[in-house]
């Protein structure tokens, strides 16, 4: 029981000032009149403020409603439903509910009172015509049931939903109706119905990149799904013409399928593809289809800087459906023009001084403002006298060059100490150090090996290195003996170089500097005032050439012997021969052949450990020689996995003939490596665009070997596919999607500076397969984002064709460029007939107290859920008040109460 306005019961607080009354006037009555009388009074009082309080008796009420939910679509068993219903009917024999309700959904709910009302609802399926409240079997809305379920309950009975369906809503979201059904407190009992079919495979989904080009070969992502273990057949086509099929073994689920294919043709095409699985029990539903669009084939421009071999990779594209056009670094240059319209430029082979600065802000304003891509190809020609390094086109590569020629020609002496100082394993290091320094050389270069003691002796005179063995076998009969003596080895080697015209000429000297003090000869004229001169020129230009480099920072202090040496190096540096030195041993004077190196406009080195000799001199012959080029055979590893590379196999392949050396930049990747680890193929982003380096070359002399290779042109193809912006140039990019029974389009439109275009009004024509046109207005959603959708039916093989109207803010130009888009909506989802899901029914059933797959008794089980009955006492209340009241005026009016009393001041 329960009190609805408890306020009422202040009126007791009345009781005592009764009570007073009675007691002031007990003289006037006899007491048994009045005790009677305040007794009836009180008991008035306190039934009527007991019915002012509003009394309420909850009466539980045990009487159950049901409502039985029956899922009518297509993909539910007709025979099951046929057992359910006679289930049902058993039920409520066995039972006897207080009320009894049916509902029959598809993508709408019919409640009706009786058994045999759930055979006469209308219903209307695919290929019927859906008329008014009829029920579309193609459809499955449970959130939809559910709600209308709530309505076909009895007030204050428990309420029990039995839902009988598969699971797989199409439409609605039925977790949306569980906040009212637990609000109701209804509880839901879930039956999961066998589907109609157990042995069926259809095409769920197709996958097209976002930007297709025509003849482009592009990976289509087909989704099947099958119930069953079984063999199909799958296949792509373009109207009537095939583009891929294959055989496939399907497996219970999904299967995601690729296959490459090639649209040939640009503009509006429609991929459909169709499963075919043994054993399939619904045909309607093996075929789907998808609408592309198709842009233009790659554009590329290819300037070449020997126009004769430009023939090479622009047929090898042009093959793979590349559009190329040739041009010259000249023509470049005088117009930039060329750039326009293209998606990719390639620069091959080009002397950087072919490159000017307004065409490398040109190239740069492709690539960093239009988003456009840059191929970069080294070749022989790269370095020059004025090569990349540092220039305004280097700054877009995704490399950093170390030099800027070819190898120099070069006049070589080695002056090895052979003392006794240096016998056992130092001399066997120095011999493999001359071997390494031989090995780097070219047959032109000019090489002379001096061992010094007192005295210099040519080990290898100074000659062509040639074929390299005689000068292998002196070098390894080098032997030690004598004291050192620095100063006669530096005259013997001026005067082997003293004829000589190379461009480079230099002296290696490998000792530990302690030496014996030059000849007197030597210091006088070193002392003379021309041999002064020649000193303070030396120290000049080695202080503007190397000031503040670690190995030559300052002038070093010398022993009192140094002067002599000083003036002789300098006589070399003037004469434009430079000295290098190696220094080894623990007790070397080390500020001697620092000296030595810093007068000669050399570098000073020197060796941690004994090992290091053979290195340090491959270092300084390379530094010597400036060896950006590299011309050896190699096989191109793969240092990094990605599209470009895909799918060509390098090490089966030809080997290219040379490179340039290179150094990667940080954050770009590395895809291809020359020997050592070097950069081949490197790839990076700049602005908006994308920029790539192959430091071979793609013609008739690194890659002699790969112009008859069936890679050279699947590798470049790829390449240049994979450099191209992603989109194909419009500045408004579309899409039509399907979200359930809808189509959405959505519209994104950029201006030339790759900025959003606000305040647009777009139009889109939208014609239905039967022929029948309408407008469709978008509207903006975001920056430069616009959207719109409208509702669309399924049925028939032939798309929804939207098509941009001019206008609204949108040009000729524009809607040209953004094309048509289709959508076909084959067959409704209700086709694909999924298994029951059970995980989606018993989830509800748990959250709302119910039970998944009942039995009989478990729906109709007392759980006191049942909403108690409110009746009021105010009635009963007032009724027992008047009739007390009415007999307070009997007891007032009754005499017969006064018998037997007798008068105040009477004795007994």
């Amino acid at each position: 029981m329960t009190l609805e306005s408890p306020l009422g019961l202040w009126l007791l607080a009345g009781l005592p000032a009764l009570w007073l009354l009675a007691w002031r006037s007990r003289a006037a009555a006899s007491r048994r009149r009045l005790a009677a009388a305040t007794l009836l009074r009180s008991a008035v009082m306190v039934l009527v403020a007991l019915a002012l309080a509003g009394p309420v008796w909850l009466e539980p009420n045990r009487k159950i409603s049901v409502v039985y939910a029956i899922d009518i679509s297509r993909s539910v068993s007709s025979a099951f439903l046929r057992r359910a219903l006679d289930w049902i009917a058993n039920a409520n024999t066995r039972y006897s509910p207080a009320q009894v309700r049916f509902l029959v959904f598809g993508d709408r709910a019919w409640l009706v009172d009786a058994e045999r009302d759930v055979l006469s609802v209308p219903v209307a399926g695919q290929g019927t015509p859906i008329e008014a409240d009829a029920v579309d079997q193609s459809v499955t809305d449970l959130e939809q049931a559910l709600n209308t379920a709530v309505f076909g309950f009895a007030p204050h009975a428990a309420a029990r939903l039995v839902l009988v369906t598969d699971g797989n809503q199409t439409q609605g979201d039925l977790w949306r109706a569980l906040p009212r059904l637990r609000a109701q407190g209804v509880r839901v009992f879930t039956i999961p119905a066998a589907v109609a079919v157990d042995n069926d495979a259809w095409v769920d989904s197709i996958s097209v990149p976002q930007s297709v080009r025509e003849q482009e070969p592009v990976a289509v992502g087909v989704h099947v799904f099958s119930r069953t273990a079984t063999d199909a057949s799958l296949r792509l086509a373009e109207g009537d013409r095939a583009l891929a099929a294959r055989a496939l073994r399907l497996q219970p689920g999904d299967n995601e399928v690729s296959l490459t294919v090639r649209f040939p043709r640009k503009g509006s095409n429609v991929v459909t593809a169709q499963v075919q699985a043994d054993g399939d029990q619904d045909a309607r539903n093996d075929t789907m289809s998808e609408s592309v669009w198709v842009g233009p084939r790659p554009r590329l421009l290819y300037v070449e800087s020997a126009p004769e071999s430009a023939h090479y990779l622009a047929d090898a594209l042009r093959a793979h459906h590349i559009d190329v056009t040739v041009a010259t670094p000249d023509a470049l240059r005088a117009d930039h023009g060329l750039l326009a319209g293209q998606d990719a430029v390639v620069l091959s082979d080009i002397e950087a001084r072919s490159i000017d600065a307004p065409t490398a802000q040109a190239i740069e304003d492709f690539v960093r403002d239009r988003g456009q891509g840059l191929i970069f190809a080294a070749g022989d020609r790269t370095y020059g006298r004025q090569g990349y390094s540092g220039s305004r086109v280097e700054r877009l590569l995704p490399v950093r060059f170390q030099g800027k020629r070819k190898r120099r020609d070069l006049d070589l002496v080695l002056l090895l100490d052979r003392s006794h100082s240096m016998r056992g394993r130092k001399l066997e290091l120095a011999k493999s150090a001359a071997l390494a320094t031989l090995d780097l050389l070219e047959q032109h270069h000019r090489l002379a090996v001096v061992a010094f003691d007192s005295q210099p002796r040519d080990v290898v005179p100074l000659a062509e290195v040639g074929s390299k063995r005689r000068a292998e076998d002196l070098i390894a009969s080098m032997t030690s003996s004598g004291q050192t003596n620095i100063y006669n080895a530096l005259a013997h080697a001026q005067r082997l170089l003293a004829s000589s015209t190379a461009p480079t000429r230099h002296i290696l000297v490998l000792s530990d500097g302690v030496t014996a003090p030059p000849p007197g000869t030597a210091v006088a004229r070193s002392s003379s005032e021309e041999a002064q001169e020649l000193v303070r020129q030396a120290r000049a230009d080695t202080m503007r050439e190397v000031g503040g480099t670690m190995e030559r920072e300052a002038q070093p202090e010398l022993p009192a012997h140094a002067g002599g040496m000083e003036g002789l190096v300098a006589e070399l540096a003037a004469a434009k021969i430079t000295l290098s030195t190696i220094a080894i041993g623990e007790k070397a004077n080390l500020e001697l052949m620092r000296g030595l190196a810093a007068w000669g406009n050399g570098r000073h080195y020197v060796a941690a450990s004994d090992t290091e000799i053979p290195s340090l001199f491959v270092a300084e012959t390379r530094r010597l020689l400036g060896e950006s080029i590299v011309e050896q055979p190699f096989q191109p590893k793969v240092g990094s996995r990605a599209e470009s590379i895909s799918g060509v196999d390098f090490a089966a392949g030809p080997p290219l003939g040379g490179f340039v050396v290179t150094r990667p930049k940080p954050f770009s990747e590395v895809l291809l490596q020359a020997p050592q680890e070097q950069p081949l193929l490197v790839q990076t982003h700049y602005g908006l665009g994308k920029t790539v380096a192959f430091l071979s070359d793609v013609k008739n002399r690194w890659s002699a070997q790969w112009l008859t290779w069936d890679g050279y042109g699947r590798f470049w193809a790829q390449v240049v596919r994979d450099t191209i912006p992603a989109t194909t140039g419009e500045r408004l990019s579309w899409d039509v999607k399907r979200q359930g029974r809808e189509a959405v389009i959505e519209l994104k439109a950029l201006a030339p500076d790759r900025t959003y275009r606000n305040g647009l009004v777009p139009k889109v024509r939208l014609t239905v397969p039967e022929g029948s046109s309408s407008v469709l207005g978008l509207r903006q959603i975001a920056p430069g984002h616009y959207r719109a959708s409208t509702a669309i039916q399924a049925g028939g093989s032939a798309p929804y064709r939207f098509e941009l109207l001019e206008g609204g803010g949108l040009s000729r130009r524009d809607v040209a460029q953004a094309g048509t888009r289709g959508l076909t909506y084959p067959w409704p989802d209700e086709y694909r007939v999924l298994p029951p899901n059970t995980r989606l029914l018993q989830a509800l059933s748990e959250r709302t107290g119910g039970v998944f797959e009942p039995s009989q008794a478990d729906i109709f089980a007392d759980r006191g859920d049942g909403t108690a009955v409110a009746k009021p006492l105010w009635p009963w209340l007032t009724a027992a008040a008047l009739l007390l009241f009415l007999l307070d005026v009997l007891v007032r009016r009754a005499p017969w109460l006064d018998r037997g009393r007798k008068p105040r001041g009477e004795t007994p």
